[in-house]
């Protein structure tokens, strides 16, 4: 293994159509959430992990 390699968790995006209900369904099951965001590509909140990384998720119209 190259001992320079990056094996950190990657910075992913993902995009829901169902924003809302994602938000509710992961708050539901006592998954950390951010607050949702106001930005100006749209709304957005970040989630984390069992292992404290966090994701995020973009809303798509």
């Amino acid at each position: 293994m190259d001992p320079e390699l990056n094996l950190s968790t990657p910075s992913l995006m993902f995009f829901s159509e169902k924003f809302d209900e994602l938000y509710t369904d992961l708050s539901n099951k006592n998954i950390k959430v951010g607050e949702i965001v106001n930005m100006p590509a749209g709304r957005v909140f970040n989630f984390a992990d069992n292992e404290e990384n966090y994701f995020a998720v973009m809303e798509k119209k």
